[in-house]
């Protein structure tokens, strides 16, 4: 009987995305087109992505994609006309772009980018949508990390729809950024700025996305013995450091933000990230992540485990 519902209600929000389809208003299209996307996403169970994040993710698709096959002329035809006119040397970055950077594409953090901060400039009728979003990506086993702004609609200059800016750093590049070494400015202007070295002096370690730096620290056999420990309450990062020893990691967020390797399970390697607002602040949280996201909560203030 309930799988029976279920599937009725599969087929009516079927029969509401073919309805959706078909709704004339111009006005609306993308607001129909949000919630057509919407419903199709409770259909198929998938992550919804509105049509902006959309949008995004082609984009940095047809990036990747380029790389992939080695093509600096498609890079150059993700930027809109405008850029393409008036950005110094596109064509000259693009073939540097390809020649570090080419390789199979194994990994993009579609969740990011599909997540873009949104601007929106209205005036006399029209309107134009700029959107801007960084995300992740790796290339035969090398991770770099990209921020992208592009126009997806002008009602004053089509000239101005595309790809408006594309930065990308190597890890080292990124990581040291992060943390706010010297001269890791951040590139200004439209156009496709590269940082793809920097002569970092610590080792770097892939943890929840960020190229965090890493020394040797104390390892945590598991996550229930850290949980106990935090039951107890009122916890700071000291108390922490003090119970299970020297951390691996130090966030680019300052000191209220640790990283605790987690013993190896022949898997990916996890991580105890644990968090206050400052050092000698009660803990909050603590979560075991992996290299590319969080793998479970372990503890929090509100409800424990």
């Amino acid at each position: 009987m309930f799988g029976r519902g279920r599937g009725r209600i599969r087929r009516l929000a079927a029969c509401l995305l073919v309805a959706l389809a078909t709704v004339p208003c111009a006005g609306c299209a993308e607001g129909a087109d949000s919630l057509v996307r919407y419903v199709g996403s409770l259909v198929t169970g998938e992550e919804y992505v509105s049509p902006r994040g959309q949008a995004c993710l082609d984009a940095a698709e047809a990036l990747l994609a380029a790389l992939e096959a080695g093509d600096e002329d498609a890079i150059v035809g993700l930027f809109s006309p405008e850029v393409r006119a008036g950005s110094d040397d596109l064509d000259g970055r693009a073939r540097e772009l390809v020649e570090s950077c080419s390789g199979h594409v194994e990994y993009l953090d579609t969740h990011s980018v599909t997540r873009p901060m949104e601007s929106e400039k209205v005036d006399d009728g029209g309107h134009r949508i700029e959107l801007s979003t960084d995300f992740s990506f790796a290339l035969d086993g090398k991770n770099y990390w990209c921020f992208m702004t592009l126009v997806s609609e002008s009602d004053f200059d089509e000239d101005e729809e595309g790809v408006s800016t594309i930065i990308v750093w190597s890890e080292s590049a990124y990581s040291a950024m992060l943390y706010d070494a010297r001269e890791t400015d951040w590139p200004e202007g439209p156009g496709l700025h590269l940082r793809l070295s920097y002569p970092l002096e610590w080792e770097t370690r892939l943890v929840n996305d960020d190229p965090l730096r890493y020394e040797a620290g104390d390892v945590i056999s598991g996550t229930g013995e850290a949980a106990a420990f935090l039951d107890e309450g009122e916890k700071t990062i000291g108390d922490f450091e003090e119970r299970f020893g020297r951390p691996c990691c130090v966030s680019w967020m300052g000191d209220g933000v640790v990283y605790y390797e987690l013993a190896d399970n022949g898997g990916e390697p996890r991580y105890l990230e644990v968090s206050a607002t400052a050092q000698d602040k009660p803990i909050y949280s603590a979560y075991a992540v992996g290299e590319r996201g969080v793998v479970e909560k372990v503890w929090d203030e509100d409800g424990g485990v």
